[in-house]
């Protein structure tokens, strides 16, 4: 239920430990053995013989620990799970509180940039400067807590499967999907809480274990998460039904998340929390803390079961990387650079990531966070290896200019608010499908690749109204650069057409800037 589970790492800690002593065993008698063999062959086979008992006994007997270990946590958590839901179902009866729905956030508009200024002369050169200190060094955001697992017990191989799509990727879960499906007497607290009884049978625990094994293994992070348990929950029940709405929360609050549900003119809501703001969805405060609605409503007040259940966390929006799915492949753009020809890939996304992103909530602000996602699977495999090739043997700052002048050229620049209406940052894949990107499109991107190929540090490098980067080279680069913990941060700015690397813009010089670390 929580987040990080310590039966779950003791489990792995004694079964490593037991499988240490097991191989220092098994060499010690290697030795003795060998030692033997040279004495008296027949004291050697069965010395030999009573090695591989040993290590035998041994290896089951680890195995034995680790399956008792696994039942004893499975069987506490089942009695938790038990005295929990009958309780969250006790409490749902009573009634349930109103409060008021604040309105979606608009998205909001994106600054004016700063006029652009004209590309500096071909055989201009970067001049070495230090630049004003930073007023602010954001440190790179913490990993994220991992990702609630339950210890449920697996479901038998010969279960049924049930097959749903999310984002255009084929999910199977094996559940026996015979008396899962359900009907509510009524659409209140007595209605949730009957439902609430029916739900915690451990009939609905295999498609609680195949939801989040489907989580882990297309890596969708929490927003993912809850998109994945609407599609399976409308397979089964019917798109937008109560049912389906009071199996998700089930479902969210049986992994580990904090969500709430709520009721208004006949209809069941799910409300779940975030640890930051999204826009675009309507929400209601419990405490200080945001819930969101998945739904939309022109309510103002809605009736909401406020009680928590237990080991509850919020989710989390950030992700690490982006999620494996297997939708259709789009025709692959090309894109090339300019001051070097060869620098040219044929590039193409992945549809059902396009529409993930496309839903995904913005992150304003937090551009640290679309820079450690990285990039998919498919677009390194078309973009890397032209990248790799050109700059396989050359140094750190011709490697990076070639880079550098790549993102310069080959894409169309426009502003957010032009393009889409408000603003909005890119995952790294979106710059290969949109028609066009910005500033801080091209200075995530860039910051992708340079920590990817070239193995450097980078930071990104806020002014007011503009978005860029800076290298943090091993060997002697001139130019404009920070200093940020005794080292140099070289600036790169893939939106200023023509500059190399230690280029900066004027307006820049002597602005006030935010210097932003990113994962290494």
């Amino acid at each position: 239920m929580t987040r990080t589970h310590s039966y779950h790492r003791s489990l792995i800690t004694h079964s490593q430990y037991t499988m240490k002593h097991i191989v220092l065993l098994l060499s010690l008698l290697l030795t003795a053995t060998s030692l033997c063999a040279q004495v008296d062959p027949d004291a050697y086979q069965r010395q030999r013989q009573a090695m591989r008992e040993r290590y035998n006994q041994q290896r089951n007997q680890a195995r034995q620990n680790y399956n008792d270990a696994r039942r004893r946590a499975e069987e506490e958590y089942a009695a938790f799970r038990k005295r929990a839901n009958a309780e969250y179902a006790a409490f749902m009866e009573r009634a349930w509180t109103k409060v008021n729905v604040q309105p979606a956030e608009e998205k909001p508009k994106e600054p004016e940039p700063p006029k652009p200024q004209a590309p500096p002369a071909e055989d201009a050169k970067p001049q070495t400067k230090p630049l004003p200190k930073p007023e602010v060094v954001v440190p790179p955001p913490p990993a994220p807590p991992a990702l609630p697992t339950p210890p449920v017990r697996e479901p038998e191989p010969t279960a049924p499967t049930m097959s749903f799509a999310v984002y255009g990727t084929d999910c199977k879960v094996h559940t026996a999907t015979d008396g899962l499906a359900f009907k509510l007497s009524s659409v209140d607290e007595k209605g949730a809480a009957a439902a609430w009884k029916t739900l915690s049978q451990e009939k609905y625990d295999a498609l609680l274990q195949g939801c989040l094994a489907q989580r882990d293994e297309m890596q969708l992070g929490d927003w993912g998460y809850i998109k994945l348990l609407q599609a399976a929950t409308e397979k089964l029940l019917g798109k937008g039904s109560n049912e389906s709405v009071i199996l998700q929360h089930y479902l969210l609050t049986q992994s580990g998340y904090s969500s709430r549900i709520a009721k208004v003119d006949g209809r069941f809501l799910l409300l779940v929390a975030f640890n930051q703001r999204l826009f675009g969805y309507p929400c209601t405060f419990i405490g200080d803390q945001r819930f969101y609605l998945t739904s939309k409503t022109k309510a103002n007040t809605i009736d909401i079961f406020n009680v928590g259940f237990p080991r509850e966390q919020v989710a989390n929006v950030s992700l690490t990387s982006l999620p494996k799915l297997k939708g259709k492949q789009l025709s692959k753009k090309t894109f090339k650079g300019e001051r070097f020809g060869t620098m040219k890939a044929d590039v193409g996304v992945n549809q059902s990531l396009i529409d993930y992103l496309n839903e995904f909530p913005l992150m304003l602000g937090m551009w640290e966070h679309y820079a450690n996602a990285g990039l998919s699977d498919e677009v390194e495999a078309d973009l890397y290896p032209m990248i790799r090739s050109q700059i396989e043997g050359k140094s750190q700052q011709k490697a990076v200019f070639m880079i550098l002048d790549f993102l310069q050229h080959c894409f169309e620049y426009a502003q957010d608010d032009v393009q889409f209406g408000y603003e909005r940052p890119f995952f790294g894949d979106e710059n290969f499908y949109y028609p066009k990107n910005d500033c801080e499109d091209r200075a995530i991107l860039f910051s992708i690749i340079v920590r990817d190929l070239v193995g450097l540090d980078v930071v990104l490098v806020h002014w007011p109204g503009h978005l860029g980067a800076a290298v943090a080279f091993d060997e002697d680069v001139d130019g404009a650069y920070y200093t940020l913990d005794g080292r140099r941060y070289t600036v790169c700015d893939p939106t200023y057409i023509g500059a190399k690397v230690g280029m900066i813009m004027d307006f820049c010089e002597n602005a006030e800037a935010k210097l932003i670390r990113l994962k290494k």
